[in-house]
């Protein structure tokens, strides 16, 4: 048996004190308070950052998606213009005349000059939708034939948006196409 004061009974008073330090007190016992602050302040920390990405992220949805509607709005305009020349272009065939489309970039607005005065009246124009515009004023005559006149500078007609642009070309044969 060991006697008190004996080697045996400090080993056993070290090997708790080692115990303790290996085991501190689980949490909320015996911590300080600033401790405790900091554990509540890195989830508040957590919470910001992650409104922060969520910010971000959202905010590029946004972006993109409006991207998205300018471009079908764009690709929407252009395929109705192309169709507009088209029609002109049978209009002149079938009636065996002179048939223009007018192109007005201060008015926004383009159209067939349906009744042969050389302008556009209220009844003939249509306004492009708002964000798409056109670069120059111009106007594309059909003869009879459906062909544009001989010495007739080719048509490039160029509908934008902020991001993007369009260019719809006649051939001198009356071919519409769109680039």
């Amino acid at each position: 048996m060991p006697l008190v004061g004996d080697k045996q009974d400090v080993n056993t008073s070290e090997q708790k004190s080692a115990q303790v330090v290996q085991n501190p007190p689980s949490k909320g016992q015996g911590r300080e308070p600033s401790d405790l602050t900091a554990i509540a302040g890195r989830g508040m920390m957590e919470v910001v950052v992650g409104l922060l990405v969520a910010v971000i992220l959202g905010s590029i949805f946004v972006h993109v998606v409006k991207l998205g509607i300018s471009m079908y709005s764009l690709n929407s305009t252009t395929g109705e213009v192309a169709e507009q020349l088209n029609r002109a272009r049978a209009l002149a065939m079938k009636e065996n005349r002179k048939v223009s489309v007018f192109f007005d970039v201060e008015k926004n607005q383009y159209g067939i000059d349906l009744n042969g005065n050389g302008k556009l009246d209220s009844s003939e124009s249509e306004e492009l939708p708002e964000g798409i515009a056109l670069t120059e004023s111009c106007s594309v005559v059909f003869l009879p034939s459906g062909n544009l006149p001989a010495k007739a500078k080719l048509p490039n007609i160029a509908i934008s948006t902020t991001h993007n642009q369009k260019n719809i070309s006649v051939s001198s044969f009356g071919s519409v196409s769109v680039e």
